[in-house]
């Protein structure tokens, strides 16, 4: 059975980048064996092994499935003498507090240059691309934008084999995403190397967008929600007219019209409108807009009656 290096850096198969830097960050200092004349050079070499793996997303994707042996069909594993393991975390170091840049040209038949170079000029190993971005669409409506939702999408992955490169497998996995209240149109969310697993390539990322669905009684402009009225030319005149307005939140608001309504006037309703992406006990507004209907034509004992009763 192969080694396990997240068992070896003691953090989960989920960990971060960043987690997995601090983990060997911590593991290196505690069993350094300059600083732990008792400690394991073994262990400290399997430490920097770890790390090797783990901090890089092509050979951690390929342990991820086919383990140790795996790394070594595709020719993506390094071991590591006690010495070379002490230099490299010297090098780390140094890097990161003083920002100084390699002295050495990346090589790819070098395998401590290769390393290097890996962590500290982003050179891909074996100079290998990543694949392009995919972007998939999420529809998403109105009202599952105000109180936000969990989506899971179920995608397909063409996956190279290890043995022949010729054939592929289909993989199906669940992403998980956790549409937040208030997010708008065009949100992004990034699944990385989520894509297509070719072996001489780093997966690619898939990117889902928010695509908000158009909406039978709203039109969304910020965190506000306009709501347009269609009156007839009576009742804006008259101002007897009850309306019972749609909201997001499915409470319909009352609201009396108790004066003469002018085309185009607008009525402001605070904090009856979208939730905020950065708030959420904050909410945009309700605006109504009122559109006034007025007759193709009028009878002439009409036309009579209203000049009598309008004034000039």
């Amino acid at each position: 059975m192969g080694k396990d290096y997240y068992s070896i850096l003691s953090i989960s198969r989920t960990s971060s980048q960043n987690e997995v830097r601090k983990a060997y960050h911590q593991k290196a200092l505690e069993f350094h064996p300059d600083k732990n004349p008792g400690a394991c050079t073994k262990y400290f070499s399997e430490i920097t092994e770890a790390y090797d793996v783990l901090s890089n997303v092509r050979k951690r994707a390929i342990f991820d499935r086919y383990g140790e042996e795996g790394l070594k069909q595709h020719g993506e594993f390094c071991s590591f003498s006690s010495s070379d393991a002490m230099e490299l975390f010297k090098d780390i170091l140094l890097t990161a507090t003083s920002k100084r840049q390699p002295s050495q040209k990346c090589s790819r038949n070098n395998i401590k240059s290769r390393v290097y170079c890996e962590r500290f000029t982003r050179t891909p190993s074996y100079y290998r691309e990543k694949d392009a971005t995919v972007l998939r669409d999420l529809y998403v409506s109105l009202e599952e934008l105000y109180t936000g939702l969990t989506k899971r999408i179920k995608i397909t992955k063409k996956i190279q084999s290890t043995e022949n490169p010729n054939k592929y497998r289909m993989e199906e996995k669940i992403l998980e995403i956790k549409v937040r209240p208030g997010w708008k149109d065009g949100t992004r969310i990034t699944f990385e190397n989520e894509g297509n697993i070719n072996v001489d390539k780093i997966p690619a990322d898939i990117v889902f967008v928010v695509r908000e669905k158009q909406h039978s009684s709203f039109e969304r402009i910020g965190d506000d929600l306009v709501h347009t009225v269609t009156l007839s030319l009576k009742h804006s005149l008259t101002g007897t007219h009850q309306l019972t307005l749609p909201t997001i939140d499915s409470n319909p608001l009352n609201y009396p019209l108790t004066h003469i309504i002018t085309p185009g006037y607008t009525k402001t309703f605070p904090q009856r409108g979208m939730r905020s992406q950065r708030d959420f006990n904050v909410r945009g507004d309700l605006i109504l807009k009122f559109r006034v209907v007025f007759p193709e034509s009028l009878s002439p004992d009409v036309v009579e009656v209203l000049s009598k009763i309008l004034p000039d």
